[in-house]
Formats: structure tokens, C-alpha cells, sequence
């Protein structure tokens, strides 16, 4: 199984790109990035195998590579589809339109039907708020939810609020609230 390509850009198609890696070239399929012959990449691969055809999907980090493996383990949401909508914005502009419930979004996608975005936004709704609250200070996040401020909005500022102590976070927090 290929995990990592490392490599010089030959050739490029809408989607695609040929990456030579020790005289061998390998054809990947481009998730959210634009590339140009003759630079240097390094790409997460995610090695899709089927019966009839194997598959190389590019990714420049690993976060966008764990969305598109979480849209792929949706019913309904084939590698193309989840390449469609990873190539619409960047992964957190599109794992927040996700947790905003924003079907208008995803039904704006070429393929993705209202069904389709429903069953999306349902699972991985949690999913992504999961993977927030492991970045975040869930202590100080509960304080500032429990005072009535927006999850979403907490989730910003924490991220910018400076303190060693609970009473620090959320007195700088309330600051940048204020």
C-alpha cells in the first residue's frame, strides 16, 4: 500500500497530475490543490483498490486526507464525489459549512444530491465536532458555552486567548469577546 509520494510534477490534467518518483511515474488523482509541471510535491497518498483498477489520491496534508476518507466511508459518496467537493474550498472552510448543517452548500456540488448532503452532514457532523473539541480546551470551551456564546465562535477565540490557568483562559476570553 502507498502512503507518501514524494516527487517532480510531469504532467498535469484537469484533476490529475503524473508525479515522478525515482524514475517511476505515478499517475494521482489531485484533492484540493493545483499543481504545475516541473515542481517539487510531497503527497499523503490514500491507495484506493478496487477488483478492476487501483487509484491514487493526492492530498498536501493530512487533515484534507482524513475528510476525504471520512466522505468515502459515506454511503452514496464514491472517491470522485469526495475529490468534487474537496476541490470547492479549502478543509476547514468545507468541515464548517459540515457543522453548520449548510445543504445549500453541498447540493451546489455537480453530483451531490439533497440525500446525499443530508446523509453527509449527519454523519459527520459529530465526527468533526469531535475532532474540534480534541484541538480545543474543552474546559474553557464548556465555560464560555455555559455563559451562552456560541460554540462555533468560542471555538475562534479560544484559539487566540492566552493563559496558563481555567480563570486566565476565560478572563482573556471574555476580553476578546467583550
Amino acid at each position: 500500500m502507498i502512503a507518501y509520494l514524494e516527487g517532480a510534477v510531469r504532467s498535469v490534467r484537469p484533476g490529475r497530475l503524473v508525479l515522478l518518483v525515482g524514475g517511476i511515474g505515478y499517475e494521482v488523482f489531485a484533492v484540493g490543490f493545483d499543481a504545475e509541471v516541473d515542481t517539487a510535491l510531497q503527497l499523503h497518498i490514500h491507495d484506493y483498490v478496487r477488483e478492476d483498477r487501483r487509484e491514487l489520491y493526492g492530498f498536501t496534508d493530512r487533515p484534507t486526507q482524513e475528510l476525504f476518507e471520512r466522505l468515502i466511508d459515506i454511503s452514496g459518496v464514491g472517491t470522485k464525489l469526495a475529490q468534487k467537493i474537496l476541490s470547492v474550498g479549502t478543509r476547514d472552510d468545507i468541515a464548517d459549512r459540515i457543522l453548520k448543517g449548510d445543504l445549500g452548500f453541498l447540493t451546489s456540488i455537480s453530483g451531490v444530491g439533497k440525500k446525499t448532503a443530508q446523509k453527509i452532514i449527519l454523519e459527520l457532523k459529530g465526527v468533526l465536532v469531535q475532532e474540534d473539541d480534541r484541538i480545543e480546551d474543552a474546559d474553557t470551551l464548556d465555560a464560555l458555552m455555559s455563559l451562552g456564546y456560541p460554540r462555533n465562535h468560542c471555538i475562534e477565540i479560544i484559539r487566540q486567548v492566552n493563559g496558563n490557568t481555567l480563570e486566565e483562559k476565560i478572563k482573556d476570553a471574555l476580553r476578546l469577546l467583550g
